[in-house]
């Protein structure tokens, strides 16, 4: 079985982990982003049908892009957001692998990086962005993408 080898692994396709790939991308680090589903996917399954961005639409979007048919005070529905993520990563060329569940990670031994078996196959990475979202206990603070190497 081959291994494929990349130098950044970003798992997780949600607004953490695209704004990750396009930080990446803008340094022209080789990298690759990981999502179980499609991208944006909590977004659109896991949460409740009113839900609506947190901030108007002139914060909450992506650099270079808009949400047709809303104001910039509007408060933006979930969908809507979704579909930005998406129209996003389409646009900047961002390297998502959707459908692709990661099964575990370990830590290199007496090396740098990591082995990360997939769905697909198996990955080594020199560093790991985890940006999978609901990462966290009840009581502890969000956590942002955390990026291991």
């Amino acid at each position: 079985m081959s291994v494929e080898k990349i130098e950044a692994l970003v798992v997780g396709a949600g607004q953490a982990g695209l704004a990750m790939s396009a930080h990446l991308v803008k340094c022209g680090v080789p990298h690759l982003v990981l999502e179980r589903s499609r991208i944006a996917e909590r977004w659109r399954s896991e949460r409740w049908d009113s839900l609506v961005a947190n901030g108007p639409a002139w914060h909450d979007c992506y650099p270079g892009l808009e949400f047709p048919g809303y104001g910039p005070d509007e408060f933006v529905p979930k969908e809507k957001i979704a579909d930005s993520f998406e129209a996003f990563a389409e646009k900047v060329k961002l390297p998502v692998r959707c459908g692709v569940e990661v099964k575990s990670v370990r830590k290199n031994e007496g090396r740098p990086g990591f082995r990360v078996e997939t769905s697909d196959g198996v990955i080594e990475a020199r560093y790991l962005v985890a940006a999978t979202g609901r990462s966290r206990s009840r009581s502890s603070p969000p956590l942002f993408p955390k990026v291991l190497g």
